[in-house]
C-alpha cells in the first residue's frame, strides 16, 4: 500500500473510531423516587436506542427515596460513582419540594456536584420536576405557594435560576407536564401521588433525551407500554418545550 493509501486508511480508522465512540453515551442519574418510579433510566435508555440517533446509552442511577442534594453529597455514593465512572452526563433531580423548602442548600450542593462533574468531563443536566397533586398536604405550607399552579411556577423559576447560576443544561420536565395537561388533559401523568405514572415517566424521558442530545424526540419507536397515539402525543409535547443549553 502506498504512503498516501496508508495515511488515508489511518484517517478512515480514526473517523470510524470517533463515530463508534459517539454512538455510545454514559449517563449517571442522581435523584430519588421521582426518577426511580417506573425505572426512568431504563425508559430513557430504550427511548434513545429506538430514536433517530439509535444511540446506545449506559445508565447508572442512585435514587434513594426522598433524597435531597445534601443527602447525596453527605452519603458520598453519588460522588464516588461520578469520579469512578466519568459519565458523559450527570442528571441531577432534586427532592420534589427541595427547591422551595431548602433553596440555599439546593443551589449550594448542586453547585458542588457541578464542579466535580466538570472535573471528570461530565455535562450536568438539571431534571426540573412537577407540582404535587392538588390535595397534597404540602399546600398548607407557605413555601408551596398554596396551589399546584403556583408551586409549578416556583419550581420552574428555581431550576431555571440554578441552571443559569451553575452553568448547567436545563431539562424542563415540569414545564412539559404543564403543557401536557393543557394539550392532552386525558393523559394521566401522575399515579395519584406526586410520583409519575408510566406516561409521566415517558414524557420525562423524552424531554431529557431532547435536552441531552439537542435533537427531536419525535420518531422514537419505543412507546414504553403506552399506546402509539399517546406516545406520539408526548413526543410532540416534549419537542414543543423551549430549551436553553449551557454554553
Amino acid at each position: 500500500m502506498s504512503r498516501a493509501g496508508k495515511l488515508g486508511f489511518a484517517f478512515f480508522l480514526l473517523v470510524a473510531a470517533k463515530m463508534a465512540a459517539a454512538s455510545s453515551v454514559s449517563v449517571l442519574f442522581v435523584g430519588n423516587s421521582l426518577t426511580q418510579a417506573n425505572d426512568l433510566p431504563t425508559v430513557f435508555k430504550r427511548f434513545a436506542a429506538e430514536s433517530s440517533l439509535h444511540v446506545d446509552v449506559d445508565v447508572k442511577s442512585i435514587t434513594p427515596g426522598g433524597a435531597f442534594f445534601y443527602d447525596h453529597w453527605r452519603r458520598g455514593e453519588a460522588l464516588t460513582q461520578l469520579r469512578e465512572l466519568h459519565p458523559n452526563f450527570l442528571i441531577l433531580q432534586g427532592q420534589s419540594i427541595e427547591p422551595l423548602l431548602a433553596p440555599r442548600n439546593f443551589v449550594y450542593y448542586a453547585g458542588l456536584f457541578k464542579t466535580d462533574a466538570d472535573r471528570v468531563g461530565a455535562k450536568t443536566v438539571l431534571f426540573s420536576t412537577w407540582a404535587r397533586p392538588a390535595d397534597d398536604p404540602y399546600y398548607k405550607d407557605v413555601s408551596s405557594g398554596g396551589s399546584p399552579a403556583e408551586m409549578q411556577a416556583r419550581l420552574n423559576s428555581a431550576y431555571a435560576s440554578l441552571a443559569q447560576t451553575i452553568g448547567a443544561t436545563l431539562a424542563p420536565v415540569g414545564v412539559g407536564f404543564e403543557r401536557a395537561r393543557i394539550e392532552a388533559p386525558t393523559i394521566e401523568l401522575l399515579d395519584g401521588t406526586q410520583h409519575p405514572s408510566p406516561a409521566g415517566t415517558y414524557l420525562s424521558a423524552a424531554i431529557l433525551f431532547r435536552a441531552i442530545f439537542n435533537t427531536s424526540a419525535v420518531g422514537s419507536g419505543y412507546h414504553g407500554g403506552l399506546s402509539e397515539t399517546t406516545a406520539h402525543t408526548l413526543q410532540r409535547i416534549a419537542d414543543s418545550i423551549p430549551l436553553s443549553r449551557a454554553q
